[in-house]
């Protein structure tokens, strides 16, 4: 073991790996409901006066909070004023799943990741956590959705955390370590996305990255980006729990 410098130590010796999931793309997919769209939008207005361009938008990626500067910077709203009313920004959002929800299927799961998630838990060496551009507690509301919320131990980083995704896995290796009492090296993290900015931020840090073209992205144009491992999907559960247990 070697110290960090803030005194915590620094646990090499065993084999923990903790898995840093991104959710949208590489967890669950949105089904088509042109209304949930529509309703983001009207929130946008309702809180700040106006939805800015948030059509123009490219989410792949990006933090909620990237998002919603890129869409209304633009129309004179500061970083400084989404942060300020990012509660009531979080609350809407939530309630708005919450009412569709109850109307019929917003999210699928992404192929494999109830059965692989189901590995995972049922591994001491995995602890399954999240890095993700959602703010806290729509991530929490898109994986009680699609019942898997119970599957994930200790709490990551989230795009309530930070503006750039390159900054959320420090965050996550943090509460990760107060979590279990120690600190682990960032060669120990495995960051697991369906975008190249999963593996950017993941690079950032020096942790693993594993991408999944279970989104927009094929393995081709992945494999540009140079992950780790690149991965079709996660239908295969024992090749997939074995690229966690080697990388």
């Amino acid at each position: 073991m070697i110290e960090n410098n803030g005194g915590r130590t620094i646990d090499n010796s065993n084999d923990l790996r903790v898995l840093l999931f991104d959710i949208d793309g590489t967890l669950i997919r949105a089904v088509r409901r042109p209304e949930y769209r529509s309703r983001i939008n009207q929130m946008l207005v309702d809180i700040f006066g106006t939805c800015g361009r948030i059509s123009e938008v490219d989410f792949g990626g990006k933090t909620d909070l990237a998002i919603y500067r890129e869409a209304l910077e633009c129309v004179g709203i500061s970083p400084t004023d989404i942060l300020k009313r990012l509660p009531v920004l979080e609350a809407e959002m939530v309630s708005i799943l919450s009412d569709l929800a109850s109307t019929g299927e917003v999210f699928r799961l992404c192929e494999g990741v109830r059965d692989l998630l189901e590995n995972v838990a049922g591994e001491p060496k995995f602890l399954p956590s999240l890095l993700t551009g959602n703010v806290e507690k729509l991530a929490e509301a898109k994986l009680r959705v699609v019942g898997i919320d119970h599957y994930f131990r200790g709490r990551g980083a989230f795009g309530s955390d930070a503006e750039e995704r390159n900054h959320l896995p420090a965050i996550a290796a943090g509460r990760i370590a107060e979590h279990l009492g120690k600190s682990l090296a960032p060669e120990r993290f495995v960051i697991i996305g369906d975008t190249p900015r999963d593996i950017a931020c993941a690079r950032h840090f020096g942790a693993r990255a594993v991408a999944v073209a279970s989104g927009k992205h094929t393995v081709e144009e992945l494999s540009k980006f140079a992950p780790d491992v690149v991965l079709q999907d996660f239908t295969d559960t024992g090749s997939v729990m074995k690229v966690f247990s080697d990388i």
